[in-house]
């Protein structure tokens, strides 16, 4: 992955905001909301991580670093050295935060309040999450679980445990409810 890329994630980012996004609506939300700000910091910072020459790069993840910091000012821990897909959407901040190895696909939407990591008691590892996945708010999904493809995880779910793809889970701990055949 280049850093590069990044900047091209962001406007799939972007798209998925707003649909109007050249109306006056949709310019002030571009503008004005604090979901924006961090996915835009997340994608400079994640590009600014994956800069691998020699000294430059060690400047890179240090300014990396700095806007980090900015985001988790704003209620969201996403570490630069997470790997994120296109299409990240944060609808509000406040809480949310993901482990520094956590991996996701494409179109990860998530709710206020949610963590993705690890365990704890010596447990290592952090989520994989598919493309197509939206975690509720205040859900929590902790330690090496593997999250498939058009999941939907309620809210305030606690997810130990894999989920296949097109599940829907609820409940403490989480349980598939519903899953679809395609």
């Amino acid at each position: 992955m280049t850093p590069l890329q990044q900047f091209t994630f962001l406007k799939k980012d972007l798209e998925r905001w707003r649909k109007d996004k050249l109306s006056v609506k949709g310019l002030f939300y571009l503008c004005f909301e604090a979901g924006i700000w961090v996915t835009i910091f997340y994608r400079i910072s994640r590009a600014l991580f994956l800069v691998n020459i020699p000294i430059i790069g060690f400047l890179a993840r240090l300014i990396a670093f700095f806007i980090f910091k900015i985001n988790e000012f704003l209620g969201v821990s996403i570490a630069p050295s997470c790997d994120i897909g296109p299409g990240l959407y944060i609808g509000h901040t406040g809480c949310i935060f993901l482990y520094h190895t956590v991996i996701a696909g494409k179109n990860l939407s998530i709710g206020q309040q949610v963590t993705i990591g690890t365990k704890g008691l010596g447990v290592k590892g952090a989520p994989v999450i598919g493309d197509d996945v939206y975690i509720g708010v205040g859900a929590k999904l902790l330690g090496p679980i593997k999250v498939g493809n058009n999941v939907r995880i309620g809210a305030n779910a606690v997810v130990i445990k894999d989920v296949p793809d097109n599940a829907t889970v609820v409940g403490v701990p989480g349980r598939v409810v519903r899953r679809e055949e395609n």
